[in-house]
């Protein structure tokens, strides 16, 4: 993931829990992961808060957004706990993806136009009219 990309994803990874679906190793990755964000966040009161309220209800945007903040924060405050959250998520996100077979679909933040999330998808998508994309029908 680029850029700042990443505190979104870590943010609402740690919101949603997503530990509970993934495998024994990705359940220790996600365990690193939060505990070093938990010691980093130690006695700084707004972003504790940003975190339990962002667990709390992940669906807010706004939480989660907050928890991005702080996490986006505290990497460009400290270089070796950026390192150390972005080694700590490549090793949990293949985790996130291949689960146990299972299926992960997150969005966040503002979406304009079309999503889909899907795991597996026999036969087309389309959105719209087929005439508009593919003039020649």
């Amino acid at each position: 993931m680029a850029g700042e990309d990443i505190f979104a994803a870590v943010a609402l990874t740690l919101a949603t829990n997503a530990a509970e679906a993934l495998t024994e190793g990705g359940k220790a990755a996600f365990a690193a992961l939060a505990g070093l964000i938990k010691r980093r966040f130690r006695g700084r009161g707004s972003a504790q808060a940003a975190l339990v309220e962002a667990e709390a209800d992940p669906a807010d945007d706004t939480r989660i957004e907050s928890l991005r903040e702080e996490l986006a924060r505290a990497a460009a405050e400290d270089p070796r706990f950026d390192q150390e959250l972005r080694r700590l998520w490549r090793d949990l996100a293949p985790a996130l993806t291949a689960g146990t077979g299972g299926v992960i679909n997150n969005v966040s933040g503002s979406v304009e136009g079309n999503v889909v999330q899907a795991r597996d998808v026999q036969g087309g998508i389309s959105f719209g009219d087929p005439a508009a994309i593919n003039p020649r029908r």
